[in-house]
């Protein structure tokens, strides 16, 4: 195999059909239901977040908002499948010779939860209800400014 990269023919050429026949070729067995950059920046956000598939899960069935995080949960809202890739995901059979890539087993995974991305809504607004409290709270105490519109008749001659 090595030869065939360096070797060069009696006319001088590389022999650029043997080397095509040589290699393998590469197979792609990943199946994208999801928009190629769309599944590299969950995949990326995913490791960022360095957070394991049964914990989101365990997480988002028992409620637990701290477990998670706010940073997490919002992430995971921006991570929403569309419907269509939704239906996809959850038509894919795991008997299928292709696989699903990290991203998209991912989400799979999330959406066999039932109502998993309203449970994400409902734990981050739950995350964020103690400083939306105290940011009300102090803007309650801020000295306010009354203004008072004042409408001015004037009478009409006759």
């Amino acid at each position: 195999m090595i030869e065939t990269l360096f070797m060069v023919n009696a006319s001088g050429s590389a022999t650029k059909d043997n080397f095509r026949r040589s290699v393998p070729p590469m197979l792609n067995h990943e199946n994208r239901v999801l928009d190629p950059k769309k599944s590299q920046n969950i995949a990326i956000l995913l490791r960022a977040l360095n957070v394991t598939i049964d914990e989101v899960c365990e997480a988002l069935l028992e409620g637990s908002a701290d477990t998670l995080g706010t940073e997490l949960l919002e992430s995971l809202l921006k991570m929403a499948p569309t419907k269509e890739e939704e239906r996809k995901l959850k038509e894919f059979k795991d008997e299928s010779p292709f696989k699903l890539g990290p991203a998209e087993k991912f989400l799979k995974a999330v959406l066999d939860i039932p109502f998993a991305f309203q449970r994400v809504d409902a734990l981050l607004y739950i995350a964020n209800f103690d400083s939306e409290v105290e940011y009300l709270k102090r803007k309650s105490a801020e000295p306010k400014v009354l203004v008072l519109q004042v409408s001015i008749r004037v009478p009409q001659p006759i």
